[in-house]
């Protein structure tokens, strides 16, 4: 289910409904089952990973803190994993047992089950590697309180990140080193990928999981002894799939204790779910086909008579593409949470007027560079050792950083590049402009600007034969064609008045400012966001681009 289609508004709606009639621990209930509905749109099976993540996380977080689970809530935990395997992958062909069920066809039913010994792979392994942990459990209790609490922070850390490494990367390491191998002269290297279909938003609910666990062992939350308050954290479906990446300290107590709709909850969602399906519907799903004609060209060696001008507008529209795309999903996940008595924290705030690339991180996926930052530039060392400790550390964090958005060299380059300019802004002490300083300001975010979008000519790019290619074109051939000039006067067409708005209310920091507004302004606003997304939303539901990370 998208954000951008009517059947996820009516499940969400059907659940809002039922939401606030409940008492507080049994909304609590129906969102968990509503979450994992929601996932399970997807690909049912990967449920399982959700639940392995949880429950890891769980029993390490308890054990960081020192408290021990009693033997039957973890045979309990234990058989649900268990169970959860065979349910989920055991290759059940669901669809032909439901109907042969409903025929009464017993042979067809029996023919819907699995059938060989590889079917129970999964559930044979959570099996065995449930009974070795168990087993382990009780020396791993009694261990001295600084080894025990970073035993189970690293358990939980290795599980949780070597999940990820499986189905993330897996096949592109081996893609890779065969590719090595074959440069290097061994021609008759030949080791297959193995597929691996990526679960969606599998680095978003890692990542969460994985904070829970290290804000414990730093003391900065308390862990919950309630499995289903804490699943809950890690699968709150509004932001499953493509964050903000929310905190332990933050999300966990909403959904401990009992939630209201508060005052101006409703008109800042409304606000936050009108303006999110317009950048999305409108913005990005516009601005696609304008960038696709261009990527797609030279992805396919078919640049030839393109002018640079035209390979640069359609880098300007993927730089709106992914901005209304990715903020506008954060945007609706934040409204429809404000309607649930949840609060989310902002995760876009107008980074294309930034003035330097530390601003820039300021500004864009905030939940994830201050991730990023706490957890890994931070414990690396941060600025601390001197400048070339810094440097190092900001390379190996934008590295990382990238290599999180996708399996491919492309984007461990987009995030080599953005640690490159981190460090030269550094390098040569480059201060932020002052507010007061208007024509400077201008010139520092245009200038900004630019810097971004030759970034994001490696995070869309196919190769580097594509980067290479229109890099050229735009630095030798700045032709604005007609064909240049349409899209460029689409872009505008499309995504001007929003940016004035965000800028009047700072992105989404100061939604009061338009809630307060006179009537008429508000009405004009509203009329305008309906009337553009009936008019000119795209046709057909794109799914957003953030789901394959």
């Amino acid at each position: 289910m998208n954000y951008n289609q009517l059947s996820f508004w009516i499940f969400y709606f059907t659940v809002l409904v039922a939401y606030w009639r409940l008492p507080h621990r049994k909304q609590n209930t129906l969102m968990l089952v509503a979450s994992y509905v929601f996932y399970g749109f997807w690909d049912y099976r990967f449920l399982f990973l959700i639940l392995v993540s949880t429950v890891i996380d769980f029993i390490g977080g308890l054990g960081v803190a020192g408290i021990e689970l009693p033997a039957g809530r973890l045979r309990r935990l234990f058989l649900i994993l268990v169970g959860g395997a065979l349910v989920l992958c055991s290759h059940v062909d669901y669809p032909a047992l439901f109907e042969a069920l409903r025929r009464g066809d017993g042979g067809a039913a029996a023919l819907a089950l699995p059938r060989r010994l590889a079917d129970f792979y999964v559930p044979i392994g959570a099996a065995v590697a449930c009974a070795g942990y168990g087993l382990a459990l009780p020396r791993l209790y009694a261990l001295a309180e600084r080894r025990r609490r970073v035993v189970f922070l690293a358990i939980s850390m290795v599980a949780n990140l070597a999940i990820l490494a499986f189905f993330k990367y897996c096949d592109f390491f081996i893609a890779s080193f065969v590719d090595l191998a074959r440069a290097l002269g061994a021609r008759d290297v030949s080791v297959g990928v193995l597929g691996i279909v990526l679960p969606a938003g599998i680095s978003f609910y890692t990542f969460q999981a994985m904070s829970y666990t290290v804000d414990i062992y730093r003391k900065e939350t308390e862990p919950t002894t309630h499995l289903g308050d804490f699943a809950l954290f890690v699968c709150f479906f509004p932001h499953l799939v493509a964050g903000p990446i929310m905190r332990a300290h933050t999300l966990l107590p909403q959904v401990l204790r009992p939630r209201r709709l508060a005052p101006g909850a409703f008109e800042e969602g409304l606000v936050l779910v009108l303006v999110g399906l317009f950048k999305k519907m409108v913005i990005a799903d516009n601005m696609a086909p304008i960038a696709n004609a261009v990527f797609y060209r030279f992805q396919d060696g078919d640049a030839g008579g393109m002018s640079g001008g035209e390979a640069l507008v359609g880098l300007y529209a993927f730089a709106f593409q992914i901005y209304g795309d990715f903020s506008g999903y954060s945007s609706i996940a934040r409204g429809i949470s404000k309607w649930l008595g949840f609060e989310l924290v902002v995760n876009f705030h107008n980074p294309y007027v930034a003035v330097s690339p530390s601003d820039f991180w300021r500004r864009w996926h905030v939940s994830l560079s201050s991730w990023l930052r706490d957890y890994l530039y931070i414990p690396l060392g941060g600025n601390r050792g001197g400048k070339l400790m810094e440097y190092r550390n900001l390379m190996l964090t934008m590295l990382l950083g990238g290599l999180w958005h996708g399996a491919s060299w492309t984007f461990v380059a987009w995030g080599f590049y953005h640690g490159a300019i981190l460090c030269v802004f550094r390098l040569l002490r480059v201060k932020d402009p002052a507010p007061s300083d208007r024509l400077r300001w201008l010139v520092r975010v245009v200038v900004m600007f630019h810097l971004t979008c030759l970034g994001w000519l490696f995070f869309r790019a196919d190769s580097f034969r594509t980067v290479m290619e229109m890099s050229v074109l735009i630095a030798t051939d700045l032709r604005l064609t007609p064909a240049a000039l349409a899209a460029a006067g689409l872009i505008v067409f499309h995504c001007a008045a929003l940016f004035v708005v965000e800028l009047f209310t700072d992105g989404e920091n100061a939604l009061g400012r338009l809630i307060r507004a006179p009537w008429p302004l508000q009405g004009a606003f509203y009329s305008y966001l309906v009337a553009m997304i009936s008019l000119f939303g795209a046709e057909q539901a794109i799914a957003f681009i953030y789901f394959q990370f």
